[in-house]
């Protein structure tokens, strides 16, 4: 687990609360950092903020320069401007709480603690680099491949990838699938206990029975789909996606005349095509009962790569 420890900046640079806004600008300026510890007598009393000279003073945009500042800045202390220290964090809190902290009370930096005395600062400037640096790790790890299954409502999205998922599974591939809910409800039964963990705060929340294992986990708003295969879905070959028409996953669009008898994407959108009509297209057109031939599609556009992985494991399966 990340702790602040291993983003902070330590022994940041302080000034104390009788200290003119003049002297807080030019540590500012010549440091390249927009926080300031207030403190007296080794006691952190404030948080000094670029933001705060601004409000306090008036002014649209700190100085470039020390030469530009007005001599009547040397005489407004800096405890005129400054913000009482509404949170403090320690080196052992967990990143995730810490910028959970920053995000609900909208702070740009928090002031560590530790044994009474201030060690570091952590900033939103830190809090983004180890961000990205995240980012670089996760995206530089192998994510398996997806396509999603578009089309009408009633096209038979549901049925095909039912099917095509045991198909799979037989030439020895682990499949996953996402479906994406479209109203804004929750899954999870209102009144049941799983509900009622959530509702008071708990996240994620999980029920453990012999057939199956239900993960809970709350969101303020819905994940990208690439974050849901990141974090789910590395462990499969193949991820089977119904709906995210918008995406930018590969598209097979499934058709039924009796819902219309024209297709909902344009051909520049899709890879293939499943349905009841026949088209004159340049992409593959499949039948609706066609889910063999769909299958071989789909392994051989998508799949190439781990056939031999997935001819191991069935070999490994067979041996036991």
């Amino acid at each position: 687990m990340l702790r602040v420890s291993d983003i902070m900046t330590p022994d940041p640079k302080t000034v104390k609360p009788d200290n003119s806004i003049s002297t807080a600008i030019r540590m500012m300026q010549e440091g390249g950092f927009h926080h300031l510890p207030v403190v007296q007598e080794g006691r952190l009393i404030g948080i000094l903020h670029a933001n705060d000279i601004r409000r306090g003073l008036g002014m649209a945009s700190l100085p470039e320069n020390t030469p530009a500042m007005p001599h009547v800045w040397d005489a407004v202390p800096v405890r005129n401007v400054m913000q009482l220290v509404r949170q403090k964090v320690t080196p052992d809190t967990p990143i995730r709480h810490a910028i959970t902290l920053m995000r609900n009370w909208a702070l740009t930096g928090l002031p560590v603690i530790e044994e009474g005395k201030l060690v570091g600062m952590v900033t939103l400037t830190d809090v983004l680099r180890i961000t990205a640096d995240l980012l670089d790790t996760v995206e530089a790890q192998p994510v398996p491949p997806a396509v999603a299954f578009v089309g009408r409502s009633g096209s038979g999205k549901t049925t095909l990838i039912e099917r095509l998922i045991p198909v799979l599974q037989e030439r020895g591939y682990e499949v996953g699938v996402i479906k994406h809910h479209a109203h804004n409800t929750l899954v999870d039964k209102e009144g049941k206990d799983t509900w009622r963990y959530a509702r008071v705060g708990a996240s994620p929340v999980t029920i453990v029975s012999p057939p199956q294992t239900d993960v809970f986990v709350q969101t303020e708003q819905e994940l990208p789909l690439d974050i849901v295969i990141q974090r789910y879905y590395r462990h499969v070959d193949l991820v089977l996606i119904e709906g995210y028409r918008w995406s930018d996953k590969p598209r097979i669009e499934v058709h039924r005349m009796e819902r219309s008898d024209t297709l909902l994407c344009t051909l520049d959108e899709v890879i293939a095509i499943v349905s009841d009509k026949r088209w004159d297209v340049p992409c593959p057109v499949f039948s609706l009962e066609d889910v063999d031939g769909i299958a071989s599609f789909l392994e051989e556009r998508f799949l190439h790569s781990t056939k031999t992985q997935a001819a191991a494991r069935g070999e490994e399966g067979g041996q036991r």
